[in-house]
């Protein structure tokens, strides 16, 4: 038996370091010091039957310097699923592992489960685990599950599906069936919400609910995470940017279903794509300042500069679209060039003054 290890069984018998009462498993941690491991197992009591959801009851639980993660993978069952009841409330929770999938039930006048949030920006920790399983969080009810209030925050999510849709899923209480694209965390403003998403990681749609002028910063660390189009619960009363990105991973501008730019486009992050209209009369497109850091218009990244790719692409038909560097920059040395009709560039930062075309694409 590891003296900080607990499980959390309801469907077996108690014994050990195992419990089947939630209450109990409380009082059995909170007499343990230091870092805890808290282990959800649905196994069901009968082989071959559904689980049996770990399920949470109302009240107030201490979570300090507990870690969550689930029981598997298994056989036809991925993860462990945790429900969490509408009442439910945790302290210092900011760690959970993997192969978990914990789905918030939340509604009507209840707390969100977590919203202890300090000013000091505190940090979530979601799918950081040594055997890379992957965590999954949704919201059925109304209630996200985080509530920053106005507190800044930032989440590390790695290997995780954060907000992505839960298929109908039978379990020994019946059929569990979540609706998407309800919000995971809520905050107003001034809260600066970042996500930063490492590994495999997928974000769905309008899994933040921002109020009036709050920020959220989807920070893409790796080339395999993804984030949801769909994203108006933030852009509706809030803000929304996104982090530098990698190079497979380029901003599209301006995002469809809108119609290809017909006026220079300005972004404030490294690598992206723009989708250009060049039918008369055209027009010319801006590249971002180099020297002194990324900057375009008011906007700027205070960050190295070399190796920044932007394509600047014509996909209408048009023959006059025209890029050039913003002042005190070049363009492989020299001022304007012209991108012919369904052709495109792709120019690379030098980290000084200068843009390098590394691919053309002509008519």
């Amino acid at each position: 038996m590891n003296g900080n290890l607990f499980v959390f069984r309801p469907g077996g018998p108690p014994g050990g370091n195992v419990f089947n009462n939630w209450q109990l498993l409380i009082n059995a941690m909170s007499g343990v010091e230091g870092r805890k491991m808290l282990e959800f197992d649905d196994t069901p009591p009968t082989p071959g039957t559904p689980p049996t959801p770990c399920q949470i009851p109302a009240g107030n639980w201490p979570m300090k310097d507990v870690m969550w993660a689930g029981y598997g993978p298994r056989q036809g069952w991925p993860r462990t699923i945790v429900l969490i009841l509408s009442g439910a409330e945790f302290t210092d929770l900011r760690m959970i592992g993997g192969q978990i999938t914990i789905v918030n039930q939340a509604t009507g006048t209840a707390p969100s489960p977590v919203r202890d949030f300090s000013p000091d920006r505190d940090h979530v920790q979601i799918g950081l685990r040594d055997d890379c399983g992957n965590a999954q969080l949704v919201n059925q009810g109304e209630i996200p599950m985080f509530d920053l209030g106005e507190n800044p925050a930032l989440f590390f999510l790695q290997n995780c599906l954060f907000g992505m849709p839960l298929p109908p899923t039978k379990l020994s209480t019946g059929v569990l069936s979540v609706p998407n694209s309800r919000p995971l965390i809520r905050h107003r403003g001034p809260s600066q919400l970042g996500l930063n998403l490492l590994g495999q990681n997928q974000t769905g749609p309008n899994v933040v609910l921002s109020e009036t002028g709050a920020l959220v910063l989807f920070g893409a660390l790796s080339s395999a995470a993804q984030v949801a189009r769909d994203q108006t619960t933030i852009t509706n009363h809030g803000i929304l940017r996104f982090g530098p990105q990698g190079r497979i991973q380029r901003l599209l501008v301006p995002l469809p279903p809108l119609p290809p730019a017909t006026a220079s486009q300005a972004f404030s992050t490294p690598n992206v794509l723009i989708r250009c209209d060049g039918t008369p009369p055209g027009f010319t497109q801006d590249l971002p300042l180099i020297a002194h850091g990324f900057k375009i218009g008011n906007s700027s990244v205070e960050l190295y500069s070399g190796g920044q790719e932007v394509v600047v692409a014509e996909v209408v038909g048009g023959s006059k679209l025209k890029v050039r560097p913003a002042p005190g920059d070049t363009i492989d040395g020299g001022t304007v060039v012209h991108i012919g009709k369904h052709g495109s560039r792709t120019f690379v930062s030098d980290g000084v003054s200068n843009w390098i075309t590394i691919s053309e694409v002509r008519p």
